[in-house]
């Protein structure tokens, strides 16, 4: 008897895919995208562009419509005062 299909990529990752965020790459070049996507798979960054995610993208389990809001993929904020985690 076959597994059953799981949902992923083929090399088994689940894929994320963020839309329509202003995407700060914070790169050499300051390159921003006002309307982008991102796609990450297994815990690391496919793909970034402006514009809606490529078609046809297989294994995606999760699309996430990030309208009105910042994306710095790679930037952890490591600045953090110790009261704020009550606060999230």
């Amino acid at each position: 008897m076959a597994a059953p299909a799981t949902p992923g990529t083929a090399d088994g990752a689940e894929r994320l895919v963020i839309e329509n965020a202003h995407i700060a790459t914070v790169d050499a070049a300051g390159t921003e995208y006002a309307h982008g996507h991102l796609v990450v798979a297994g815990g690391r960054i496919e793909a970034l562009g402006a514009g809606p995610a490529p078609e046809g993208l297989t294994g995606v389990t999760r699309r996430v419509d990030a309208s009105g809001h910042l994306v710095t993929p790679g930037l952890v904020n490591t600045h953090h005062h110790f009261y704020q985690w009550i606060t999230r």
